[in-house]
């Protein structure tokens, strides 16, 4: 299966543990105290007890990211001279934790799903004197975040209770963990494990970010047992011409080792729950 490779990328100037820090002794601090005043005097800018200072561009109507969820971002990250030093090119995820730099990690603990905020840290809340080597940021410089919340992902246990109770569709579970919706029943034969089918699918996380899909009226064959055990046992309950949507817990897809781009990053967080439209076309002949 493919993998949409621009929607999940990692940005390592957010983590304080990915720096190389410039660990210059000679560095001289700007002194950007009066900037950080101006900022703060500034209407509909909030300063916290922390120093942070910020200000709700779009207020989301979600739910707030709580200490060790995966947060879906998308940012920009410049200067008080309006020089970008970072910028994602879609979404990104990463975990909301204390390896993020102070002023993100409180920021997005303010931020509800679909919010946009923009966030003015002090050094002291950023990179301090070891700004990134590489980059244009100065020693003791304020940097400034445009920052968008698009969702996060729930707890395992969670979601699938939640899911299984629903009321607006009926979730089957079966004995192994797998929860299913029927969209559409078909009126073919069912497949055997070792069997090769056709199949159009679309792949996505609990929060609707979309990892993998076939395109348009193309297909995907492949045998049956050759694919994750979740997948393989909803394509068991089907029959052609059949349409199911098959949420699949993380002991029954990838656990705690997701898939990796060429480049060697994790293509979605791990221990995930994946979400299948699948659409069964055919059972090919041998």
């Amino acid at each position: 299966m493919k993998y949409n490779l621009t929607l999940l990328l990692f940005a390592a100037l957010l983590f304080t543990g990915c720096l190389d820090a410039n660990n210059n002794n000679d560095c001289v601090p700007v002194d950007q105290s009066a900037i950080l005043a101006e900022y703060a005097d500034r209407e509909d800018y909030i300063e916290t007890e922390s120093g942070l200072i910020y200000k709700v561009v779009e207020e989301g109507n979600g739910e707030i990211p709580q200490e060790n969820q995966f947060v879906f971002v998308e940012f920009k990250g410049k200067l008080v001279s309006d020089d970008v030093f970072e910028e994602t090119d879609g979404l990104i995820f990463f975990l909301l934790n204390d390896g993020l730099i102070p002023g993100l990690r409180e920021g997005l603990s303010l931020m509800s799903e679909g919010s946009t905020f923009e966030l003015v840290m002090p050094p002291e809340l950023a990179f301090g004197n070891n700004p990134p080597r590489g980059t244009i940021i100065q020693c003791g410089a304020v940097v400034i975040y445009e920052i968008t919340l698009d969702s996060f992902l729930r707890d395992v246990d969670t979601f699938l209770e939640q899911n299984a109770a629903r009321e607006d569709v009926e979730i089957k579970v079966t004995d192994s963990g797998l929860q299913y919706h029927v969209i559409e029943e078909g009126e073919g034969e069912s497949p055997v494990s070792t069997d090769d089918v056709r199949v159009r699918y679309k792949g996505s996380l609990t929060n609707g970010v979309v990892f993998d899909q076939t395109d348009g009226d193309d297909t995907a064959e492949f045998r049956v047992d050759g694919v994750i055990d979740g997948f393989t046992e909803g394509l068991l309950l089907m029959n052609e011409g059949s349409k199911f949507e098959l949420f699949i817990p993380p002991n029954l897809a990838y656990g705690n080792n997701p898939p990796r781009d060429p480049r060697g990053e994790i293509v979605f967080p791990p221990n995930s729950i994946l979400v299948f439209e699948v659409e069964l076309v055919e059972i090919l002949e041998e």
